[in-house]
């Protein structure tokens, strides 16, 4: 793969994650569909999940 290619798919690849993080941060949510909605909002409470079970280990 020349450089070329390899910066236009490193390029690709970092303006995917700008947009789920946006997502993640609840903007931009307009053009995302309900299956992708739906999607999102499993991840989120994932993470919340996670996230009050190392509250829970951390206060133990």
């Amino acid at each position: 793969m020349s450089w070329y290619q390899e910066v236009t798919k490193l390029k690709a690849k970092y303006e995917s994650l700008q947009r789920t993080q946006r997502h993640l941060l609840g903007e931009d949510l307009g053009p995302l569909s309900v299956k992708e909605l739906q999607n999102l909002e499993k991840q989120l409470e994932g993470a919340l999940a996670q996230t009050r079970q190392r509250k829970v280990t951390l206060n133990t």
